[in-house]
């Protein structure tokens, strides 16, 4: 099994092209960087001669390169402090040394790690969540088969309510046809009546008046007796 060191190291040629486009090149000033496992001291100027102005630059460095000097041996450089001078041009190189590369990649295994720990701690808590969920919707589903149960309930109810209240506005209906032709009958008997009182008024008035008749009428209708006065 190829230890993780081992792989980012296989990974070099496309981690080396993916910096070199963030960083890029340009025609006057070249980014480079010291060679790998070496401590190189930048001089004043082409020479063994001149004085230290830093005094290594660590392997791994990234540097400035303005130009070479004409036996080709020094280099003029800058760092990214801003310190400018001379060094070995056999120290640098163009390519990012393999152990800047390989912090890199471990820097970035690192940070994919966290993300990794992160998405899982998200992972577990969705998880959490979504059981909680899962009790709250059995809940749920609980509570809605009851409503259920209680809105048939009441639907029946009020289906026996509205049946009930069709038969009271029936019978009210039917009781109120009762009371008119009960205050009909009233009505007509109390019309009955009159015209019996009235008839018996006439039947007294007629029977007083053939009373009267009968009493004017008696003596003359009755024989009258011849007088006994001794003549005979």
């Amino acid at each position: 099994m190829i230890e993780p060191h081992r792989r980012l190291l296989t990974l070099r040629p496309a981690l080396l092209v993916l910096l070199c486009l963030v960083t890029g090149f340009s025609q006057a000033q070249e980014q480079r960087y010291i060679t790998d496992e070496i401590v190189v001291p930048v001089r004043s100027g082409a020479g063994g001669e001149y004085r230290i102005v830093n005094k290594g630059l660590s392997s791994g460095t990234p540097i400035t390169f303005y130009s070479l000097s004409e036996d080709g041996i020094w280099a003029e450089v800058e760092t990214r402090g801003g310190t400018r001078g001379w060094l070995r041009a056999q120290y640098i190189q163009t390519e990012i040394p393999n152990e800047l590369l390989l912090k890199q990649a471990e820097a970035r295994f690192q940070e994919l790690q966290a993300d990794r720990d992160k998405l899982l701690a998200m992972l577990d808590d969705t998880q959490t969540e979504a059981y909680a969920a899962d009790g709250e919707l059995a809940e749920l589903r609980t509570r809605l088969a009851e409503t259920d149960a209680e809105l048939l309930e009441i639907k029946r109810i009020s289906g026996a309510a509205i049946e009930l209240d069709t038969r009271n506005q029936s019978l009210a209906r039917e009781l109120e046809s009762k009371r008119s032709e009960a205050e009909l009958l009233k009505l007509e008997n109390v019309r009955l009546q009159e015209r019996i009182d009235n008839n018996l008024i006439i039947d007294g008035a007629l029977a007083v008046l053939l009373g009267v008749i009968i009493a004017a009428l008696a003596p003359r209708l009755m024989p009258k007796k011849r007088r006994n006065d001794g003549w005979s």
